[in-house]
């Protein structure tokens, strides 16, 4: 069976390929550029850690790179993301939802995946946003999108599905300087809690 995966450099999205090769699903990973300031360090640690994958999981294909202007980068690129409320980007999960419908198309997968826990209260964030997804993404044929780890810690998600030989490639920041990560901003502060 194929999945499309959206995908990053993060915890996450480690543990989301993984609980797929574990089902031994045939992975279609999925990157959408916004114009983020993290995003080049993202892609290239993500590159990485998928050829990683690639020498012992032959069913994970070539990352897929999609662009999807995000009308507000501008404006995120300006924050240091110190505190949890500075990092919901309005329809973030519903315009990667949409790329990655489009590429479930091109490949001709039914199923697509997402990392989300639903541990913060954004509006794309939830049971029912999935719900109304799933409702909108039927009306185009069958496809359905799968949040394995909504409900779950990030911790429990770690401990569980993270491939811990990834740990030095997983790349999580959203003010890297100079391609390394920052050590202050709440993606940074999540990595720390997971290691202690």
């Amino acid at each position: 069976m194929k999945v499309v995966c959206l995908v990053s450099s993060g915890f996450d999205s480690i543990s989301l390929l993984n609980y797929y090769i574990n089902k031994n699903y045939e992975i279609y990973p999925i990157y959408v550029k916004s114009g983020f300031k993290w995003e080049n360090d993202e892609i290239q640690h993500l590159q990485d850690i998928i050829n990683h994958i690639n020498k012992r999981y032959e069913l994970i294909k070539s990352l897929k790179i999609s662009h999807a202007p995000n009308d507000f980068f501008e404006e995120f690129n300006k924050r240091e993301f110190i505190n949890d409320e500075d990092v919901e980007i309005p329809f973030r999960n519903l315009d990667l939802l949409i790329n990655a419908l489009k590429y479930a198309y091109s490949v001709d997968a039914k199923l697509i995946a997402i990392g989300i826990m639903g541990l913060v209260a954004f509006k794309d964030n939830s049971y029912n946003f999935i719900k109304t997804i799933n409702d909108l993404f039927s009306m185009y044929g069958d496809y359905k999108v799968e949040t394995p780890f909504l409900g779950m810690s990030k911790k429990d998600v770690f401990d569980k599905y993270f491939i811990k030989e990834l740990f030095d490639k997983a790349f999580c920041c959203m003010n890297p300087i100079n391609g390394e990560e920052c050590g202050v901003c709440s993606k940074c502060k999540e990595k720390q809690v997971l290691t202690t």
